[in-house]
């Protein structure tokens, strides 16, 4: 079995988990899961299939961050006022691009009661109006949920409106009044308003047929615990000045409870995160779910899924309710709505093509848009990688997956056309789909020499910001099997062809090697030495650690984009780096299975503004300004009194505080006028010394400064007219002390050996 470095801890109910079920442990958790910037998710009614897994339609928003902003429209308090919307429309569309940088770490099992949060990030930009919805039970009243919706406006905001849903039942509002039966204004008497509504979370599939069954749920209040997906919201403002405000919004639970993104689960749970591939999976277990598959193993099998799929769009957070399976009479196996929150009925295995778990994952990592013709691709392709990727798991045999995929085969499906949606029946697209994606996959592979695969064509298609046509997906198609494999996929999904299943001997020799794998993204942003400028500010000074990245114009920014191969053979990787999407450099290599490895892309930034850098769809911001303006905060000379004609030494400290590189030209002035000019370039938070000598010729005071030509620090150096004296050597005196043998002076030895002999000789003339 393929495993996945990992780091999870399970502490308390691990035992009882691996056992299945939590008995009636009386036990809750607090999950935490990043915030949403305005987010709009509508929550779905209708499905795709009886005993299948669901997910939500996505229709079109045009900005990425749910926020929309419009042009200054009106005036407000004598300024002129701009307006910002979000949660306005049925869906969120999808982030485009790929691995998302994050750095969540691994948490144990969480087992003490409280509230949990889906915490928010505030951005760096402007204001920021906070949204928070507090779910809660009423234990009274099953078939009820109690929402307060609480608002934090900041003070640039002039007013704001929200709708509630339009069959919740309004119960009370502080700093909001009602304008008609959803909508209500802000009243603008205090920074933070609320409205409290109740709303019957009790949603079921409404299709009938081989597609769903009337009167199944997809979410329910049971009076014990609920698990339902959050109310949409849409929200209206108009605020002054430039900058934008944005939009943030956290989901909460009053009392035990998790909460992702988009789905709420109230009740007593445990939660288990596991860190992987930039991606933290937080899998919810409510006390009433009696697991079939561990925690441990589901987390494991997503993780080992998030490095197989090198598709582009990983969500830095992915959250996983696992439903009580024989609780409620569920519509569906699974549901995913918005970027990747799911649920997943708790009795579903791990170790069966139908890999319930796999497929919901699947389908948090498909973020294109479909036309009706295209529709399929979206339960065929889950239907077909939950199946490989378990096989690639070594969790079912190869006879199980070619029968998951051999029933689409079948003669029931000889009238399915698959980019005619009319045509399904008994789960066409599911069925059908999965088999011929399996196909594409395999014709790709044999064309390419397993070069290439669908995956290509997935991620290609992530790439694209309008709904995919079909002769946008055969183009892409083509542009990686070869106008053979074009025309083979467009014949089994434009007709009502048969197509087969292959066999073992052909899967082995496509499918045995893992073809290569290759990835790319961006290192985290944290990584300080993993974002470097070079400039005449400073020479590969490391700028990362925090986002945004700042810096002056014309420095060059190098990225170590990370490279990896999960697959099982060597392949060229061409790794390319974008500035607001247009390719700006790139650099081609090999690399061989399993390595992972850095590359430096680089790029100029020759004017200021806002961009947004990425590899493969990840993205970092930078922001470029200006150069800021370096100060001198001190000057010294060096003697400061000489003679008429001597030189001095002018030393000035120059200091720039701020975050971003600086400059100044320093002039050097003796009396008001200049003698010498120097510009200098300094990082961020740097202080240097420049020195210049000149020489002084003229007796008197004389004022030395040095500034930036508008402002001068000075210093006064006096020059006398004396004459300057000769050096003399003080002549040393000489004492006996300082005779010692082989040391001192010896002049001194000399002299005092005479005098011993001269006393000798007058001794003896004494004595005759």
């Amino acid at each position: 079995m393929f495993v996945v470095p990992r780091r999870v801890v399970a502490v308390g109910l691990v035992v009882l988990l691996l056992g299945g079920g939590f008995a009636s442990l009386p036990v809750a958790a607090s999950a935490d899961h990043g915030a949403v910037t305005g987010a709009s998710v509508d929550t779905a009614v209708g499905g795709d299939s009886e005993n299948s897994t669901y997910q939500a339609d996505r229709t079109s928003e045009q900005d990425s961050g749910g926020t929309v902003e419009t042009a200054a429209t009106a005036e407000a308090s004598g300024s002129l006022a701009r307006v910002g919307s979000a949660d306005t429309h049925r869906r969120r569309p999808r982030r485009q691009g790929g691995n998302t940088a994050g750095g969540a770490v691994a948490m144990a099992a969480s087992i003490e009661t409280g509230t949990a949060t889906s915490g928010a990030t505030q951005t760096d930009d402007g204001d920021v109006i906070q949204q928070t919805q507090t779910y809660a039970r009423i234990p009274e009243e099953p078939g009820e949920v109690a929402v307060t919706l609480t608002y934090e406006v900041p003070d640039r905001v002039v007013d704001l409106e929200t709708h509630v849903p339009a069959e919740a039942t309004v119960t009370d509002t502080d700093g909001f009044e009602r304008v008609n039966e959803s909508v209500y204004e802000w009243e603008e008497t205090t920074d933070t308003a609320t409205v409290s509504y109740r709303i019957n979370p009790n949603r079921t599939i409404e299709k009938s047929g081989p597609e769903g069954a009337e009167g199944r749920y997809l979410s329910v209040d049971t009076g014990d615990w609920a698990l339902l997906t959050r109310s949409r919201t849409p929200t209206r403002w108009r605020y002054t000045g430039q900058d934008p405000v944005r939009y943030n919004r956290t989901l909460r639970t009053a009392g035990p409870g998790a909460a992702g993104e988009e789905i709420v689960y109230l009740g007593e749970v445990a939660t288990f995160e596991e860190t992987a591939h930039n991606q933290t999976f937080t899998l919810a277990i409510p006390e009433r779910a009696t697991m079939t598959a561990s925690p441990i193993s589901v987390l494991d099998s997503m993780a080992n899924a998030s490095n197989a799929l090198r598709v582009g769009d990983r969500d830095e957070q992915v959250f996983v309710v696992a439903a009580p399976s024989e609780a409620v009479e569920w519509g569906v196996e699974g549901y995913q709505i918005g970027d990747a929150d799911m649920w997943v009925q708790s009795r579903q295995s791990l170790d069966t093509a139908n890999n319930v778990w796999l497929h919901e994952y699947v389908h948090s990592r498909q973020a294109y848009e479909t036309t009706r013709e295209t529709r399929w691709t979206v339960e065929g392709w889950a239907t077909y990688y939950a199946a490989v990727l378990t096989l690639e798991q070594d969790r079912i045999g190869f006879d199980e997956f070619r029968a998951q995929l051999a029933a689409g085969g079948r003669p029931v499906y000889s009238d399915v056309a698959l980019t005619d949606r009319s045509s399904w029946t008994n789960d066409a697209n599911y069925r059908k789909g999965a088999l011929v994606a399996g196909r594409a996959d395999v014709h790709i592979r044999s064309a390419t020499d397993r070069n290439k695969t669908l995956q290509t064509v997935f991620q290609s298609l992530n790439g694209y910001r309008d709904p995919v046509t079909q002769s946008q997906f055969l183009s892409e198609v083509e542009a990686t099997g070869g106008a053979s494999v074009r025309n083979t996929t467009a014949t089994e999904t434009e007709t009502t062809t048969t197509v087969a299943m292959w066999n073992e001997t052909t899967h082995r020799r496509l499918f045995g090697a893992i073809p290569a794998r290759i990835g790319y993204s961006l290192p985290p942003v944290d990584r300080a030495d993993a974002y470097r400028a070079d400039s005449l500010y400073r020479s590969d000074a490391p700028v990362g650690g925090s986002e945004p990245i700042r810096l002056a114009t014309n420095e060059t920014l190098a990225v170590d984009a990370v490279v990896e191969n999960a697959g099982g053979d060597a392949g060229a990787y061409n790794v390319t780096l974008a500035v607001n999407e247009t390719v700006v450099a790139a650099k081609q290599g090999q690399i061989e299975p399993g390595e992972r490895t850095e590359v430096e892309v680089t790029h100029t930034f020759a004017d200021p503004g806002r961009y947004v850098i990425s590899v493969d769809g990840d993205t970092v911001t930078v922001v470029v300004t200006e150069p800021a303006a370096a100060s001198v905060t001190d000057v010294t000379a060096s003697p400061q009194e000489v003679r008429q004609g001597d030189s001095v030494d002018v030393t000035a400290t120059v200091a720039n505080d701020n975050e971003i590189p600086g400059t100044i030209a320093v002039e050097f002035r003796r009396n008001g006028t200049v003698f010498a000019e120097q510009r200098l370039y300094l990082p961020p938070q740097a202080t240097t010394t420049v020195v210049r000598t000149v020489t002084l010729g003229e007796p008197g005071t004389v004022s030395l400064s040095a500034g930036d030509g508008r402002t001068a620090t000075a210093v006064e150096v006096v020059v006398s007219t004396e004459t300057a004296e000769p050096t003399s050597t003080p002549t040393e005196r000489l004492t006996d002390t300082q005779t010692t043998a082989g040391e001192g002076n010896g002049f001194t030895a000399l002299v005092a050996g005479l005098a011993v002999l001269l006393a000798a000789l007058i001794a003896r003339q004494r004595g005759s």
